[in-house]
């Protein structure tokens, strides 16, 4: 079995290059793309946004979960689990001011355990 450490970024650097061949869907800026965290994954797994533009995310599971940046730019604490009759539970949106590619994933429950609950926002000027 290979080793996390080699398969993720192949993972990740593919689904950039499929990304960067895909039609252009960015979101403009000031508006708010919405991801769901659902099943211990995040949906959809990168959005691409302009700058100005603000990234939702919002926990449909019935536990806490975090959207937190690989290099610290942001983090939301824990957004509490859907509630017994409730739609959603808590949400977090924070805006892309910088271009870049920007890796996450949940502090609550790390890629070194749940390797596929990690996200991609690419902002765009």
């Amino acid at each position: 079995m290979r080793s996390l450490s080699v398969v993720r970024p192949f993972l990740v650097s593919s689904l950039l290059a499929l990304t960067a061949c895909s039609s252009d869907t960015t979101a403009p800026s000031g508006s708010t793309t919405i991801v769901s965290i659902q099943n211990f994954y995040f949906y959809p797994f990168t959005v691409a946004v302009r700058v100005g533009a603000s990234v939702e995310w919002t926990n449909y599971d019935p536990v806490s979960h975090t959207t937190t940046s690989d290099l610290g730019l942001w983090d939301s604490g824990a957004l509490s689990p859907v509630a017994p009759g409730s739609a959603a539970g808590g949400s977090f949106r924070f805006t892309f001011m910088q271009p870049g590619t920007y890796g996450y994933h949940c502090s609550i429950h790390p890629p070194s355990f749940y390797p596929g609950f990690v996200g991609i926002v690419v902002v765009k000027p």
